[in-house]
């Protein structure tokens, strides 16, 4: 290879890389999350005898080394210029042009679109990347006794370790051979059809899924939520790419452009097309954009960045209820939710606890609210229900929470089954002893700085999540001996931002005269306010802050000139958008 084509590649490796590290930097934390890989014999050998473990085994042991950055974004970066690399290698054997470094970045742009999805496992590409080797080890093979033997060999060699890449593997062998215009294409037949029955055969005897089942549509692919089916979804696209390519460099030869205005011509028609393609079918598109900020407020959540989180809302329009859950989550955490829920974005209660969707992504960020709130039991079913919806059924990070709940409950046995799972794991290994030590030491559990924290409540329902009212579920800290200030603090702001007033009132009187309130939360104070309206009394036993009853009479005087002001809202909204005033006369919600 010449030093200007690998020059190329290593330019690409370093473009794939530095795009990774800036758009798809807390992606990697997600997907490693989402499946549990044991690295022991056991486990991997019934993997091994299924067609296709060898790509499931290697793609399981890189992703969970996730955690790492520098180790996610290099292994991706690696495999996707890889295949480009034997794409433009096997390019070269239709024709020798230079055109084929641009042909070759086309499977490298889709790969990499592909590789910011997160039903996408790295198993797809790595089992491309065999099949482009077994097919690049075909060209190079010069004696007709070895054509046949390799064509059925290779074929059987990538079904034991691609599994259903047999099928596209031999179509793919069978258009590079008829393009080469040599005589060894009717060869590529035998691989062709092996590959075809291989993979009948194996879905017949329920090996595997069909390979039928990636001709669907990318939603089906998602709503279905098996990562084979997504794998094979993938693999049909980027045969049918494959073959497309070599149609278009074995079209290209047969244009005369051995002089130079021939070449610039051909070689920057081919620019243009490229670059179409990836303009149009290659860039991060408003979903995956929508899906990064999610993955972004998950990676802060999980490493408790509450300041991050905070900041990324700062003077915008909150766009959806699951960064309004983050951000009032993190307000929470650092004790702020009644003195600063209104100075951000708010939408009605979902604000607090948006509807669960039966999605692993909705079950893990419940189950942390949940958790955090010190409601126990609703934080294990929520972890339950991630677990079971997770990519491969079993989340490291669901199996954390369970520990912890079952800790609290004091369920030392089913807690030591989920720590034997963990400490066999490189990442997790650290993180189970510590809680494995609890296990020896249960009194000590106490002394933990979150467990202790935690406590049960003194009657729990038997209720499906949903089931479970919120108030209702937060109500219940009311009776607890010490007071839960987060779980109250969530209890108020959802009376509030459901405009229940009543029930506010009613709230509010119970915690009014108890020490560990005074001061009240500034919004809970500016409600009082509003109670005030029709109950004058309210006041005589909830003490507000002087500087909140005058910035509320001029609430009231600025509100009647603003109903005479084109730009009244405007105005109220600059001078009173971080107040319950404004939300409550001023803000509709669907």
């Amino acid at each position: 290879m010449k030093w200007k084509v690998l020059a190329f590649w290593l330019l690409v490796f370093a473009g794939l890389f530095f795009f990774f590290r800036s758009f798809n930097i807390f992606f990697y934390q997600q997907q490693e999350e989402m499946q549990l890989f044991i690295p022991e014999w056991f486990f991997i050998r019934d993997l091994l005898f299924i067609p296709g473990g060898f790509c499931s085994v290697s793609g399981q042991m890189l992703v969970q080394y996730y955690p790492d950055l520098f180790i996610a974004i290099s292994v991706n970066s690696l495999l996707i210029s890889s295949t480009g690399v034997l794409c433009y290698l096997l390019l070269q054997t239709i024709a020798r042009r230079e055109y084929n470094l641009l042909l070759a970045l086309v499977p490298v742009a889709a790969l990499t679109k592909v590789h910011m999805n997160l039903n996408y496992v790295p198993d797809g590409t790595i089992g491309i990347l065999l099949m482009m080797l077994l097919l690049f080890i075909f060209t190079v093979l010069r004696r007709k006794q070895v054509w046949f033997l390799y064509s059925l060999a290779s074929t059987f060699v990538i079904y034991i370790l691609a599994g259903q890449m047999a099928a596209l593997y031999g179509i793919a062998l069978a258009a590079l051979s008829f393009f080469q215009r040599k005589e060894k294409w009717p060869y590529a037949f035998f691989a062709l059809f092996t590959g075809l029955g291989l993979s009948f055969l194996s879905a017949r005897l329920s090996l595997s899924i069909p390979l039928t089942d990636g001709i669907y549509s990318i939603r089906y692919q998602e709503k279905q939520m098996l990562p084979e089916s997504f794998i094979y979804f993938v693999w049909i696209r980027y045969t049918l790419l494959l073959v497309i390519l070599y149609l278009i460099t074995y079209s290209l030869d047969k244009i005369k452009g051995e002089k130079l205005l021939g070449k610039i011509a051909v070689t920057g028609s081919t620019a243009i097309l490229v670059s179409l393609f990836i303009y149009f079918f290659c860039l991060p598109d408003r979903q995956d954009i929508q899906n990064r900020l999610i993955y972004e407020l998950s990676y802060w959540e999980r490493h408790q960045k509450w300041d991050n989180l905070i900041q990324m809302h700062k003077g915008k329009k909150i766009p959806n209820p699951i960064s309004q859950n983050y951000l009032n989550m993190a307000l929470a955490a650092k004790g702020e939710l009644g003195d600063k829920l209104f100075h951000f974005d708010q939408q009605g209660p979902q604000s607090l606890i948006a509807p669960w969707d039966g999605s692993y992504y909705m079950s893990a960020m419940l189950s942390d609210i949940h958790y955090m709130i010190g409601d126990i039991s609703t934080a294990e079913s929520y972890a339950m229900e991630g677990l079971t919806l997770a990519k491969r059924t079993c989340s490291p990070r669901m199996l954390q929470r369970l520990i912890q709940t079952n800790l609290i409950r004091g369920e030392y046995a089913i807690a030591r089954k989920y720590i034997n799972l963990l400490e066999r794991t490189p990442y997790y290994y650290t993180w189970a002893e510590k809680y494995g030590a609890y296990l020896r030491e249960p009194e000590k559990i106490a002394q933990d700085k979150e467990l202790g924290a935690k406590k049960l409540p003194s009657t729990e329902d038997d209720n499906l999540l949903c089931l479970v009212g919120m108030d209702s579920l937060w109500e219940k800290h009311l009776s607890e001996p010490t007071v839960n200030r987060i779980a109250l603090d969530y209890l108020g702001c959802s009376y509030l931002l459901a405009k229940e007033m009543n029930a506010f009132k009613a709230f509010l009187l119970q915690i009014a005269d108890k020490a560990e309130w005074q001061p009240l939360p500034i919004h809970f104070q500016e409600a009082a306010l509003v109670l005030s309206v029709e109950d004058a009394s309210v006041l005589e036993k909830i003490k507000v802050q002087p500087e909140i009853i005058r910035r509320c009479r001029q609430f009231q005087a600025d509100i009647k000139q603003a109903r005479n002001s084109p730009d009244g809202l405007g105005l109220l909204y600059r001078q009173y958008g971080d107040t319950f005033w404004f939300y409550y006369y001023c803000k509709q919600l669907n």
